[in-house]
């Protein structure tokens, strides 16, 4: 079987929701302000190659992307689910293993994307990590010899041990914050008119929060996840709840849109004209 190389932090499966009807996606990447706004295909779009390989001595284990695939298989479903309920005006009624399967996309695709992971990891922190984990190897087990000591310290040795530890921490399955999930509720918005639409970005799961507060499960913070051009989920403090909610405020749309434009490096809707006015209005 052929490796998979192209690692979507964005699964396609999400990607096409956003599309128009030629099945493209309308885009903007900040690295790259010269291409301006520009239409690609799904699969051309939110991917780095083996971004979620770990490294073993040359040998490529894609075991995280595996699990991914597999869990974004699962997740289309219950998404799938969401989004025909809630276009019908009623409650999608998750099952126990349904939401499970919710939870478990929603949390690792608050994590897994590039964006998400550079706003939590430093490169003194790694620095750091990595002495602290050396002295202690030496301390427990035997000094390092100098070929060890210049192969670890060498520039492609810290980038192999860096990237192993990206990929481990993206894959740790966060059963803390799962718990806090178990116990939430969600809350879904729909927007009806034609003309509007959410769009996607690099960083999908946006929190919007009141000043001074900030962990999951308060009052003012909310935590969205775009699912579909029309379809937006949150989750709310109630366990077992469903709100479904028609979104007619053209401001807070906006301002939902404006918030993934400023913390993504990418994003991608089914409007063209979408795109660029969130861009100049940058």
């Amino acid at each position: 079987m052929n490796t998979p190389k192209r690692h979507h932090f964005v699964p396609q499966m999400l990607l096409r929701r956003f599309c128009d009807e030629t099945g493209r996606l309308w885009y903007y990447n900040k690295k790259a302000p010269r291409i301006g706004v520009a239409s690609g295909a799904p699969q051309a779009l939110f991917y780095e190659k083996h971004f979620y390989s770990l490294d073993e001595g040359g040998v490529r284990d894609t075991s995280l992307e595996s699990y991914f695939s597999q869990l974004e298989g699962e997740a289309n479903t219950v998404i799938e689910k969401i989004c025909a309920a809630a276009r019908a005006g009623r409650q999608p009624n998750l099952s126990i293993s349904e939401k499970k399967v919710w939870n478990l996309f929603f949390y690792f695709q608050w994590k897994r994307t590039p964006d998400s992971i550079s706003s939590k990891m430093s490169y003194a922190d790694f620095e750091e990590t990595l002495a602290e984990s050396i002295a202690e190897f030496e301390q427990r087990f035997r000094p390092l010899t100098g070929e060890e000591r210049r192969r670890i310290l060498s520039e492609a040795g810290k980038k192999r041990l860096r990237e192993n530890a990206r990929v481990k921490a993206t894959g740790d399955p966060g059963t803390v914050v799962q718990d806090v999930l178990n116990n939430m509720g969600i809350a879904i918005a729909v927007l009806r008119k034609p003309n509007k639409s959410f769009v996607i970005g690099s960083k999908t799961v946006v929190k919007l929060t009141s000043p001074g507060e900030t962990s999951l499960g308060q009052p003012g913070v909310e935590v969205w996840l775009p699912i579909a051009a029309d379809v937006a989920v949150c989750v709310v403090p109630q366990r077992g709840h469903e709100i479904v909610m028609t979104l007619n405020e053209d401001r807070w749309l906006r301002s939902f849109n404006a918030a993934i434009l400023r913390e993504s490096t990418v994003i991608a809707g089914r409007s063209e004209a979408l795109i660029q006015s969130l861009v100049c209005a940058r």
